[in-house]
């Protein structure tokens, strides 16, 4: 069967696959990954697929329907998010009207955790996918295409020809990832990579992960607890490090890899076993991860992984205050809450004497904040030697039991998804805390920025890491260029005339229509 893979119109450069959904300040592009795992495993299993980022092209509502209308699709699998499900749905809506008889089947983790919802709210919707759906897209396919009951494929929830919800059983999750095409493959073949940019990583980049799921239980973290589970499933050693083989001989103007596991030092032995393996096969290729302070690292192992290409440690932080850090259950157990703070800083301290880079993420507005905690986080995440850091206003997705919890405390003041985002699509606040309103949650955000970029030690730090490399150079300025305008303005900018390259009309101003 002939399968489109859609991230559909919206915002342009909006991330529907970054962890909190928006278009970023720094100019942060995330891959469509989960989209480009399934279409290609559908295209191993026998099936002919072509996938469409629209985000990152530029492309509207008629490009993406003249497209699927030349491939001669059946299947359409469009991602979706909580920011932009109206959006999405929109898509959905206006796509149908022109292809009555194509399939349209939602994944994503918004409609995996509200899949009931979704549907009765689009009846143009055909079906939704549940949690990870790379064998399911595949199944499904046969099952149209053969005819089979949608009743018999696993990992769905569909509407029926009698208006009613059925929702089918949960597909186990993969276990064997090896089984998967490495997702690098799917870039190459389909998308641009100098589309994609981290803030802090070197451009252009790639990203993949080395396992799936997370065993620690952070109240906002919305993967773990919608979509990939606490449950960890690791690649083989052999099957990373030939993916590192693969970008190195067929994307050679990759400059970084982005290991976007939830936590990638998750099983130290195994990460050792990576890091020998990458080194005795002369990775030049430097990495990116995700990672947590709490890991029980010593200079040594530090040493070992940046011998095998670790550049930069991307970390949640999330708070400078010990009760903040206890509410959100960020670290399995309340042993490890009173130390998490030196924890961190000896973290950090170690990271940099070995070479290693540190992004630090801080939260505002957790469901237990104060003025004063607020000022804790800010304080403690300018005491730490990081090369970048971002703040934003807590994102609570449904799923999530940081979600359940706003909604039974009253804490959310909209339901309504469009305001998860600010007009111009960046992170915005739903979440009032007592005298703590979400516009200053915001704007303690906005506040927090400019008080750790705009410091001299900050600026003089940076000066001297782009003297001394062209490549983290061209970083910094491209990072740099984009936030400026949100480090004077603030959230509350306004974007003129917001068009994407070769003169393509912008997808917000097709939704806007």
């Amino acid at each position: 069967m002939k399968i489109t893979f859609l991230n559909p119109p919206f915002h342009y450069r909006f991330s529907r696959e970054s962890r909190s959904p928006a278009v970023a300040k720094s100019d942060t592009l995330y891959y469509p990954k989960w989209l480009c795992h399934a279409a290609g495993y559908s295209e191993k299993t026998g099936h002919s697929v072509d996938v469409i980022d629209a985000p990152a092209d530029g492309h509207g509502i008629n490009y993406v329907i003249q497209r699927i209308q030349q491939f001669g699709s059946k299947l359409l699998v469009c991602d979706a998010s909580t920011p932009s499900i109206n959006n999405d749905l929109n898509i959905v809506r206006l796509i149908k009207e022109k292809i009555p008889n194509l399939f349209i089947l939602m994944v994503g983790r918004h409609v995996s955790a509200l899949p009931t919802e979704t549907l009765v709210e689009c009846d143009q919707l055909d079906a939704v996918a549940l949690r990870e759906y790379e064998i399911t897209v595949s199944e499904l396919a046969f099952a149209l295409e053969c005819g089979a009951s949608l009743e018999s494929v696993k990992g769905i929830a569909f509407n029926s020809y009698r208006g009613v919800q059925i929702r089918n059983e949960n597909r186990p999750p993969i276990e064997d990832l090896d089984i998967l095409p490495f997702v690098t493959e799917t870039y190459k073949k389909f998308l641009r990579v100098e589309n994609y940019f981290y803030g802090h990583s070197l451009k252009p980049l790639v990203v993949f992960d080395t396992t799936r799921g997370c065993p620690y239980h952070c109240s906002f973290c919305v993967y773990p607890q919608t979509f990939s589970g606490h449950k960890v499933r690791f690649r083989s050693v052999g099957h990373v490090a030939d993916e590192f083989d693969y970008v190195k001989k067929e994307l050679p103007q990759v400059k970084t890899i982005m290991l976007e596991d939830d936590t990638f030092i998750v099983n130290k032995s195994r990460t050792e076993d990576l890091a020998d393996e990458l080194i005795k096969r002369g990775n030049k290729i430097p990495f990116d991860s995700n990672c947590r302070v709490d890991i029980g690292v010593d200079k040594k192992f530090l040493g070992k992984l940046h011998q095998a290409g670790a550049r930069l440690f991307c970390v949640g932080f999330e708070s400078g205050n010990v009760d903040v850090i206890s509410h959100m259950k960020k670290n399995n157990s309340s042993k490890k809450d009173s130390p998490y703070l030196n924890t961190a800083k000896e973290f950090t301290s170690l990271c940099n004497e070995v070479g290693i880079m540190v992004h630090g993420c801080f939260m505002f507005g957790n469901l237990n904040e104060t003025t004063e905690t607020l000022k804790d986080t800010l304080k403690f995440a300018k005491s730490l030697p990081l090369d970048t850091a971002q703040f934003f206003p807590i994102m609570v997705y449904p799923g999530t039991s940081a979600y359940t919890e706003a909604k039974e405390r009253g804490l959310l003041v909209s339901e309504n998804f469009d305001k998860w985002l600010t007009p111009n699509g960046l992170h915005n606040s739903v979440v009032k805390l007592g005298n703590l309103t979400d516009e200053e949650l915001v704007k303690f955000s906005d506040h927090a920025r400019r008080a750790f970029y705009l410091r001299p030690k900050y600026i003089y730090q940076k000066i001297k890491q782009s003297l001394k490399s062209k490549e983290e150079f061209r970083r910094n300025f491209k990072g740099f260029k984009k936030l400026i305008q949100y480090l004077v303005s603030g959230s509350d900018i306004v974007v003129k005339n917001v068009v994407a390259p070769k003169d393509k009309v912008s997808a917000i101003q097709i939704y806007k229509k």
